[in-house]
């Protein structure tokens, strides 16, 4: 097949820029012909063509319009494609992978009030009403049942428009071998020692619950156990102000060491000895997975497409409530217990090694398939 993928990124530097490097390899490496059509694509290692689209400068929903307006007219008239497969927004009436989930859903779940005025979320919501009804894309791919859900939800949407690609991790680059090679290094950078870390990672602090886990920093303070002296990596590229101020009120501020952004999530994970992501909503957190095939025990929510992976008190820990900071201590403080760590660990690790990319890719094509 020849098959157009259509991304505002092609790189490797997100979560969902990283699954559709990993989608383009898997169709190259199984001989199909793929042409990258994006406003930006550095740095590519992979032998396929790339069709740069203009992009106007300026605010996120008028880089939206511009590039989706642009894509239609690059597109028009190439009867040679075969497949339209777009990246994170439906741009096109073809194939649409949502790694971001439905933007109704993104705004209800995050309390984002005042989306009616905000340009950037009447833009995208009104492409999700335009490809998600009647004549609009001709499937669609989730990365979990969670995101599934919420379109369905939203949307009149026939269900079996809408299929589940889970996505898999790079068992070779995210393993508890390679984790741990990076284990003193990172810890050595970062002033730790031998008390246990918990490792938070994601951009944007708020939406991945960084107040709920400040929150529960006190009372794990006041338990009488090992987990006393628990320290935080925080990575990921936002600001860090105001959550230093509430742990400064909360008298936990000595817990928290905010990194910034890092392209070695490898190695942070070896750093660690939990994983802990209790965010409001996520419909498939690639850096929990990637926690996991590490072999950390990972403490996240309901909210998280993960968690369907996830076997409560044995490969993982799941929150029902992404604000339930007493309960996240409380899990925090049972695996103070390195026996209680190692366990859930080797489990998570176990776990993960079902979710590979030649399964994800597998069931792409499947829907490419079903879709000609």
């Amino acid at each position: 097949m020849k098959i157009a993928v259509a991304s505002i990124r092609f790189d490797t530097l997100g979560g969902s820029e990283r699954r559709t490097w990993q989608l383009v390899k898997g169709l190259v490496g199984a001989g199909h012909q793929v042409e990258i059509f994006a406003a930006r694509a550095p740095g590519i290692d992979l032998p396929v063509k790339v069709n740069i689209v203009p992009m106007l400068p300026g605010p996120s929903f008028l880089k939206i319009l511009s590039f989706t307006a642009n894509l239609r007219d690059t597109l028009a008239g190439r009867g040679d494609i075969d497949i339209v497969h777009n990246q994170i927004r439906p741009f096109t009436k073809d194939i649409v992978t949502v790694g971001g989930g439905c933007h109704a859903e993104y705004l209800e779940r995050t309390g984002k009030r005042l989306h009616f005025i905000n340009p950037r979320d009447i833009a995208v919501l009104g492409m999700e009403r335009e490809n998600y009804r009647d004549g609009g894309c001709r499937a669609v791919i989730t990365n979990s049942e969670l995101a599934k859900a919420g379109i369905l939800r939203f949307y009149p949407i026939p269900p079996e428009r809408v299929s589940v690609a889970y996505n898999g991790v790079d068992h070779e680059r995210f393993n508890p071998e390679a984790a741990s090679s990076s284990r003193a290094e990172i810890r050595a950078r970062f002033g730790l020692l031998d008390e246990p870390v918990a490792l938070f990672m994601g951009a944007g602090f708020r939406r991945k619950g960084l107040v709920t886990l400040i929150k529960a920093l006190p009372l794990v303070k006041t338990m009488d156990r090992e987990i006393n002296r628990l320290k935080v990596l925080v990575a990921g590229s936002d600001a860090p102000g105001p959550y230093m101020r509430l742990a400064g009120r909360l008298g936990v501020s000595d817990r928290l060491i905010f990194t910034g952004h890092t392209a070695s999530p490898d190695k942070f994970y070896g750093a660690a000895d939990i994983f802990v992501l209790p965010t409001k909503y996520d419909p498939f957190s690639n850096s929990a997975l990637e926690a996991m095939a590490c072999g950390l025990p990972v403490i996240t929510t309901a909210a998280n497409g993960v968690s369907e992976i996830i076997e409560d008190g044995v490969n993982g820990f799941v929150l029902d409530n992404p604000e339930d900071f007493a309960g996240l201590a409380a899990t925090l403080g049972y695996l103070s217990c390195e026996k209680a760590r190692r366990k859930a660990g080797d489990e998570a690790s176990n776990t993960a090694k079902g979710f590979t990319w030649d399964k994800t890719l597998d069931k792409t094509l499947e829907v490419y398939r079903a879709s000609m």
